[in-house]
């Protein structure tokens, strides 16, 4: 059930009669504010160009790239945020026009033919009829096989979640857990098992899973690989790119060669 907090304001929607669905197209800068938030709506998130991330509900950050979407619930806490360069898009479902029957947040494939249908229907007038004939298309498109964009859990914990946030903020930061612990002042004994207990892995495992994520959205803006290297903490090139295919399966030159696909995607 989505989760009621002061912090996360519904924000007005509207979609007229007899219309399925609506599409806001937003460029980085535009993002969604330093708050989570909610919509009135169902919505569907999804990047036109460059990378997007998604905070729902404080739980997970979830990382899209273009040909990803994720299905966010009507009345779903969240967050938006993407470089300045990126544009994204927000399609929003009115309660009658669209029921996949999809029980919480899911990632989608939008391929193609739907991001080009959806952008077609925001830039375009058209007759009432001709304009529902076609969210009918969409809809039918949107139930396809899901994509796997990347997602990081984001622990709960309060004694560690600044923690959590500063590495996800700066994932460069290298500092050991020693010297970690020392900053936010707190243990780490607490750090390790409160990781562990949480989310079934070590802090390093999760600072991995967290630069791994974000070298992906990096490197699908354009980022050259030595850049990306350095900015997600790694004195090398040739480190960085070792652990990314520890991590993903592929040298981050084969994952962009691939278009930002990874080896378990559909």
């Amino acid at each position: 059930m989505p989760v009621d907090v002061p912090e996360s304001p519904v924000l007005p929607g509207g979609i007229p009669e007899p219309y399925l669905l609506t599409t806001a197209v937003v460029d980085g800068t535009g993002a969604g504010g330093a708050t989570p938030h909610r919509h009135p709506e169902d919505m569907l998130v999804w990047p036109h160009r460059g990378a997007v991330s998604v905070r729902v509900q404080e739980e997970t950050l979830w990382q899209l790239r273009p040909g990803d979407g994720l299905w966010v619930p009507r009345l779903t806490p969240h967050l938006v945020s993407a470089d300045p360069t990126a544009v994204f898009c927000c399609t929003y479902f009115a309660g009658q026009g669209f029921d996949p029957g999809w029980p919480g947040t899911r990632p989608v494939a939008v391929n193609t033919a739907l991001r080009e249908m959806l952008l077609h229907l925001a830039d375009t007038p058209m007759p009432m009829m001709q304009r529902l004939r076609a969210q009918r298309v969409i809809t039918d498109l949107l139930s396809g096989a899901p994509a796997r964009p990347s997602s990081v859990p984001l622990p709960q914990d309060p004694r560690i979640s600044e923690l959590a946030a500063a590495i996800i903020d700066d994932p460069s930061d290298d500092s050991s857990i020693e010297d970690l612990a020392w900053r936010h002042a707190v243990s780490v004994r607490t750090i390790s098992r409160a990781f562990a207990q949480e989310l079934g892995m070590s802090f390093s495992q999760w600072r991995t899973v967290v630069r791994m994520s974000a070298a992906s959205a990096l490197l699908t803006d354009g980022h050259p690989v030595s850049a990306v290297a350095h900015r997600v903490g790694y004195a090398t090139t040739s480190a960085f790119s070792a652990a990314f295919r520890r991590a993903v399966g592929v040298t981050p030159s084969e994952f962009l060669s691939r278009g930002g696909e990874l080896p378990h995607a559909s």
